[in-house]
């Protein structure tokens, strides 16, 4: 793959099972893109393969076969399809490999034979660790997995795969490793990585970027995938990128839209994945036109000297069966963590660990902020959504629950009055849980990460009514008069 200073254009589309054959081929035949993230995985979703596997079939999701199968006419290795106005030389970078992304390179390479197309795959070892979880920490877990990052991506594309079949990578991984093929990134380009990991976390949540559904990336979502609001990314050299959406999607593109997204599963200042460690509170967002939203100011540092393993299970903490699925993360360390890249060509080619890693640091800003001038008035009494947006989201084996808002003097009242204190009244099931607040000016927003006791479970719907939670409101910010 031949690098290029043109921004590259990458969408996501979170395909399913349940979708028409033609869902994926429908998304490209309306966008100029160069590459498309295809997204089929979610946590369940990877429970559900392990027992489509254990019952004899195959370990990978058998509809990115019918998916990419309609799309063989508008893949190619050409590059520059944006450039050219049109969608001829896609590339396709997918982790629907699941447990077996082998078996879906070897049958996707035999489909496209048989319809006379010479297809040039790849695949990423799955980083399965089903048969260690006990060693690392996990417990008993029906599946177990290494999130793995962004650069075994960038190898097979630069060794000119078309297609790039992955397992459960680390969220960000298909879009991080796509740009960094397509700029030439080595590891040491920290600041562009870390901008791609950005990129990467707001179009992992599909239609939750445009304002469509409130979607994360572990919960399989149900819109449709072409109208339903997926979003489409232009990621420069440096890493700023704008994003914006598909030209048939419903939705929006806003700065609310993109800080609602770039929330979900965070905790302080600092975002770890596998290759950087995103200074969160580096970020700017500005907006730039309709449906036009820029993201700058990345800051990377070091990668970090661990990466997430995940086990799953069906059994839920005290025996229960049939309740939702119990999610176990642990670290690993990065020296544990090295995989392999399936070349087009057969030859097998080991990623190795980040050359320098760093312990992440902490949290808090590291200058403390101050407010400015916080609002006055009569208080009123009012829903918290009526100046603010909640979003939850899933960090390790905890949830973070961040209120963020649109206005400057909103969040320096906001900064003030969510107290940890005051969110333990607000949210009564946050007692006895280990809780650290974050404040992140720059996207406005005041985050609280809740962790339960070792060996209990997250209680499901943690914070979900916090949004029609009642209290006292300055009246300035209702634009309530005296």
């Amino acid at each position: 793959m031949t690098t290029s200073a043109r921004p590259l254009r990458i969408g996501n589309v979170s395909a399913s099972r349940t979708d028409r054959a033609s869902a994926a081929a429908e998304f490209l035949a309306a966008a100029s893109l160069d590459v498309l993230a295809l997204d089929m995985l979610s946590d369940e979703a990877m429970l559900d393969l392990a027992e489509q596997r254990a019952a004899g079939g195959p370990g990978y999701e058998r509809a990115a076969l019918e998916q990419i199968g309609e799309c063989l006419d508008r893949l190619g290795a050409g590059g520059d399809a944006a450039a050219a106005g049109g969608s001829t030389g896609v590339r396709i970078v997918t982790n629907a490999g699941a447990l077996d992304p082998a078996g879906l390179a070897r049958d996707l390479r035999a489909l496209a034979a048989e319809r006379g197309v010479e297809l040039a795959v790849a695949h990423l070892e799955p980083g399965e660790v089903t048969d260690r979880a006990a060693a690392l920490g996990l417990g008993e877990v029906d599946v177990a997995t290494v999130r793995h990052g962004a650069f075994g991506i960038a190898r097979a594309l630069a060794a000119g795969a078309v297609v790039v079949v992955t397992g459960r990578v680390s969220r960000e991984a298909l879009v991080a490793g796509a740009a960094a093929a397509h700029h030439g990134w080595t590891p040491s380009a920290l600041d562009a990585l870390a901008g791609s990991v950005a990129v990467g976390h707001v179009l992992s949540g599909g239609p939750g970027a445009t304002g469509v559904v409130d979607s994360t990336t572990d919960v399989t979502r149900t819109t449709d995938p072409v109208t339903g609001g997926y979003p489409i990314a232009e990621i420069a050299d440096d890493g700023c990128s704008v994003i914006t959406r598909h030209p048939s999607a419903f939705g929006s593109v806003t700065v609310g839209t993109v800080t609602d997204q770039l929330l979900d599963g965070v905790a302080g200042a600092r975002y770890a994945a596998p290759d950087v460690v995103l200074r969160l509170d580096s970020l700017r967002l500005a907006q730039e036109g309709t449906d036009r939203v820029r993201i700058s100011g990345a800051r990377g540092e070091s990668a970090p000297p661990v990466v997430a393993v995940v086990g799953m299970s069906r059994r839920a903490h005290g025996g229960a069966d049939g309740a939702r699925p119990a999610r176990v993360a642990r670290p690993l360390p990065q020296e544990e963590a090295g995989h392999t890249v399936v070349l087009p060509d057969g030859a097998r080619v080991r990623i190795p660990v980040p050359p320098e890693t760093a312990p992440i640091g902490p949290g808090e800003l590291p200058v403390p902020w101050s407010a400015g001038a916080v609002p006055g008035g009569e208080p009123v009494t009012a829903s918290l959504g009526s100046v603010a947006s909640v979003r939850r989201g899933v960090v390790g084996r905890g949830v973070n629950i961040a209120v963020w808002t649109w206005d400057d003097s909103a969040f320096a009242w906001l900064a003030g009055a969510l107290t940890p204190e005051r969110f333990r009244e607000l949210i009564p099931g946050l007692e006895g849980m280990d809780t650290r607040l974050y404040l992140l000016p720059n996207l406005r927003a005041v985050n609280i990460v809740a962790r339960p006791p070792r060996g209990e479970a997250l209680r499901p719907g943690l914070g979900a009514d916090l949004a029609a939670t009642r209290l006292e409101i300055p009246g300035e910010l209702l634009e309530v008069g005296p």
